[in-house]
């Protein structure tokens, strides 16, 4: 008897949590406790579901994170054209003038003191050029044309542990779905874009209710359903990043999922796919890794002698030392990780003379803080020693010592050897037609989207590269 008045007790008096301080962003968890001739009202049938649902949020944000689980690309929508070939050269006309006048209004420095209140000679050319587009349209008795994209099939799940379900193709109007604020900045000359997905509760099934409720009120119509539906936004700025290391506890403060972001948008104009850039989305994860987005050389070209020795930063008595190779992050890392040991080249004796000899270059950081973040490094030469024709260049980045904001290493396997080479270099040593890889194999990563980047999806690995110094006779055929 006594162990089962101790049971009781304990069932009967649970401890209360202190709801003044709570240490937790998790919601309470309140089920029924159901017994024979219980009143039960549409009150305690939501406190069961709400039971089960946030339970199962909790599950999804804390076992499996959040992010992009397959599909959900946002392509471009061609715009269709009806119209005579005349009609449409006086429209690329007008429109080519008006992105011309917001170029130059964009690319004007703001005006010192306080701004004028009348409106400028190029707002008014801008303004006039607008109202002859919409003349145009009216005269030819066609709507404006409206910039679209597509959000392909997909799921996802977002902050908050709800489900994103695309069943169908989306087809979005982009200026449709922006605020009146977004609208105004894009007519001044705003030229990217941020395509979202939020979740939103939509009800559906309305029904004339039998009894009256408490107050004694009897509704037309309620909606006896909800469904899980979806919401697209879209923005000019961009969601806010989130920084948080772990996605279960601590709560989020971007409820929407960012999918793409779009550049040299023009209200009217037909989109290309290199404008669209879902690689900005985050794919499913408790945790985004750091991974290496770009390099300054080109992984297995080849360069000249004075190509590598202006690439390393190798210098000499008479010329100043450049900064040396460069390797950028896709989030900031500790800075007091970046030590020496961390990054080394070596070089592989491939001349006429001497062939197979291994050595290691010396070489330093530069530019580098003590303390903080940094989302580049460069390494730079230290010796004077130039570089053979034939030798190749191996540089390997030990990136589990390299630690980011949330102490995790840099996801560094440099899958494929496909990093991308930094765009500046990209220009100035552009690679040889032959060094360019076959578009048709593997020409998006596994994700689906491009660019390439370091990492397999776990934190840590080594980064290998290499380049080679191109032969003498190689040099003198080219």
């Amino acid at each position: 008897m006594q162990g089962d008045d101790t049971m009781d007790n304990a069932v009967t008096t649970p401890t209360v949590p202190n709801d003044h301080e709570p240490c937790l962003e998790v919601r309470e968890f309140r089920r029924l406790k159901y017994f024979y001739g219980q009143m039960l009202g549409a009150h305690d049938f939501q406190t069961e579901q709400d039971f089960f649902r946030e339970k199962l949020k909790l599950h999804n944000r804390c076992l499996h994170g959040y992010g992009v689980v397959c599909g959900l690309l946002v392509e471009p929508v061609p715009i269709p054209k009806d119209c005579t070939a005349a009609e449409e050269a006086e429209e690329r006309r007008l429109r080519e003038e008006l992105d011309r006048l917001l170029a130059e209004k964009a690319a004007a420095p703001p005006p010192g003191g306080t701004p004028p209140e009348e409106p400028t000679e190029l707002d008014a050319r801008i303004e006039a050029l607008r109202r002859e587009l919409s003349e145009f349209y009216k005269q030819h008795c066609r709507e404006e044309p409206r910039t679209q994209v597509r959000i392909e099939c997909g799921l996802a799940l977002d902050c908050e542990g709800n489900e994103l379900v695309v069943r169908r193709p989306l087809l979005v109007d982009l200026v449709q779905r922006m605020s009146a604020a977004d609208r105004q900045r894009v007519k001044e000359g705003t030229h990217k874009l941020y395509v979202s997905l939020c979740y939103c509760e939509q009800p559906v099934d309305p029904a004339r209710p039998v009894l009256s409720d408490a107050c004694g009120v009897m509704p037309e119509c309620v909606y006896g359903k909800l469904r899980d539906g979806v919401l697209v936004q879209v923005t000019v700025d961009p969601p806010e990043q989130d920084k948080r290391c772990e996605t279960c506890c601590a709560p989020c403060r971007e409820k929407c999922l960012l999918l793409a972001e779009i550049v040299g948008f023009c209200a009217g104009h037909p989109l290309h796919k290199h404008q669209i850039h879902n690689e900005v989305r985050r794919t499913l994860s408790l945790y985004s890794p750091t991974t290496i987005t770009g390099i300054s050389w080109h992984t297995g070209h080849h360069y000249t002698p004075d190509q590598a020795q202006d690439l390393m930063g190798t210098g000499d008595r008479d010329e100043p030392r450049g900064k040396g190779l460069e390797i950028q992050f896709s989030r900031p890392v500790l800075a007091s990780t970046i030590r020496p040991g961390v990054m080394d080249t070596w070089v592989i004796e491939g001349g006429r003379t001497r062939r197979g000899l291994v050595y290691r270059k010396d070489g330093e950081f530069v530019d580098k803080p003590t303390e903080g973040t940094i989302d580049r490094i460069f390494y730079r030469d230290t010796t004077d020693e130039e570089l053979e024709s034939g030798d190749r260049v191996v540089v390997i980045l030990l990136t589990d010592f390299i630690l980011d904001e949330c102490c995790r290493p840099v996801d560094g396997e440099n899958v494929g050897g496909r990093v991308p080479t930094i765009h500046e270099y990209a220009e100035k040593y552009g690679p040889h037609p032959e060094h360019h890889p076959n578009e048709e194999e593997c020409s998006v990563p596994p994700r689906g989207y491009l660019p390439w980047t370091s990492g397999n999806g776990m934190p840590g690995g080594t980064f290998v590269s290499w380049f080679y110094i191109i032969r003498e006779e190689e040099r003198e055929r080219r």
